[in-house]
């Protein structure tokens, strides 16, 4: 598969649609707020500096929660085991629509609380950094071979995450979540998990 083939399928899915929008009318709003200021930049380095731990969290907490049927549980840990199941099902590959849905109403209220342009693009940004989350880990899951070292060290990751050990490896589009919290090992290092492809025990 080539990169363009990827993209043109990434953007027939509904996620990425939504989020496209949702990052574009964050823009719009906040280009008619006025120019762009220190603090803009200040929280976008701080969006940065913080998501590879905001994304091993989530990971760890929500999406390898337990299958016990609760909210977590039925809200995401279900549809992520799915994803473990089969890696390549895309009807379990991306941030459910309704998920989508329920950040329009949190952003709104946060830049609704904050109330100006520096929240706007706060919101902006992380609706940036959620559309490189799903890209990448689509990409992760098609058949495009890696071309470049830091997508090819992506890659290897998240497919030892499936394969290998579901307790391992949890960053998909940076690994200094992995590095810095003793979740990044040497493959040799790391035994086979039986629960790597369904995901049921990786919080027990």
């Amino acid at each position: 598969m080539t990169l363009k083939a990827a993209l043109g399928e990434f953007v027939r899915h509904p996620t990425p649609q939504l989020l496209s929008a949702q990052v574009a009318v964050l823009l719009a709003v906040r280009l008619v707020l006025g120019p762009f200021h220190l603090s803009d930049a200040i929280v976008i380095v701080a969006l940065i500096a913080a998501q590879p731990f905001v994304e091993w969290l989530i990971h760890v907490y929500v999406l390898h929660c337990p299958a016990n049927g609760s909210r977590r549980d039925k809200l995401a840990g279900y549809s992520h085991r799915r994803h473990h199941e089969d890696p390549r099902d895309l009807r379990f590959q991306f941030v459910h629509p309704y998920t989508v849905y329920g950040g329009w109403v949190l952003l709104a209220v946060l830049v609704l609380a904050f109330r100006n342009p520096t929240s706007v693009t706060g919101a902006m940004f992380a609706s940036v950094l959620t559309m490189t989350y799903e890209w990448i880990h689509f990409l992760i899951h098609t058949d495009y071979a890696p071309q470049h070292g830091p997508y090819r060290r992506l890659h290897r990751a998240h497919r030892l995450h499936h394969f290998r050990n579901e307790r391992y490896w949890l960053g998909v589009t940076r690994r200094f979540g992995d590095k810095v919290l003793g979740t990044n090992p040497a493959k040799q290092d790391v035994e086979i998990s039986p629960t790597a492809k369904t995901a049921l025990a990786s919080r027990s």
